[in-house]
C-alpha cells in the first residue's frame, strides 16, 4: 500500500497540468518545412480566390496542424504606415498543397495592427497541408 501511495504521489505532477477531456489528436504542432515556398508554383486563373487589396504584407509565417487535419498559419503582418488597421479574413489567402486557395475561417490574436503584428489564422480541416499564404498590395 505504501508503494502505491508513493507511486501515485510521483504521478500527480503529470496530471496537475493536463486538461481533462481534451483529445490528444487536437493538439496543434508546427509542420516540418520540406520545400521552400518560392519553389512551389501554381498557375493562376480568374476563378482563384484573391486577397482583398490592403496595406498588409507577410513578413513571417509558420504552418501548424493537428492529427485531425486542421490547418493553421502563424503570421506576422507588417505595414508601411503605423496607423491602426484591422486585418480580417478577406485580407489573406492560404494556399494548399493541391493548389487550392482559401480564406481563413477565423483569426485569433492581434487583429488591430499598427506597423507590425502577429495572428493565428485557422483555415479549418483539410487533407492537404498549407504551403503558402499571400496578401495583395497592388
Amino acid at each position: 500500500m505504501k508503494k502505491l501511495i508513493l507511486f501515485l504521489m510521483g504521478m500527480s505532477p503529470l496530471f496537475a497540468f493536463s486538461k481533462p477531456g481534451f483529445p490528444a489528436d487536437h493538439v496543434v504542432s508546427f509542420d516540418e518545412v520540406l520545400i521552400a515556398e518560392d519553389q512551389i508554383v501554381y498557375e493562376r486563373n480568374s476563378k482563384d480566390l484573391r486577397p482583398r487589396l490592403s496595406e498588409f504584407q507577410v513578413s513571417y509565417r509558420r504552418f501548424l496542424s493537428n492529427d485531425v487535419g486542421e490547418r493553421f498559419a502563424l503570421v506576422t503582418f507588417t505595414k508601411e504606415t503605423g496607423i491602426l488597421r484591422i486585418v480580417d479574413e478577406q485580407d489573406i489567402v492560404g494556399i494548399l498543397a493541391n493548389g487550392e486557395r482559401l480564406y481563413p475561417i477565423s483569426i485569433d490574436g492581434e487583429t488591430r495592427i499598427g506597423s507590425r503584428g502577429t495572428a493565428l489564422l485557422n483555415f479549418g480541416p483539410n487533407k492537404f497541408p498549407l504551403v503558402g499564404v499571400e496578401t495583395r498590395n497592388e
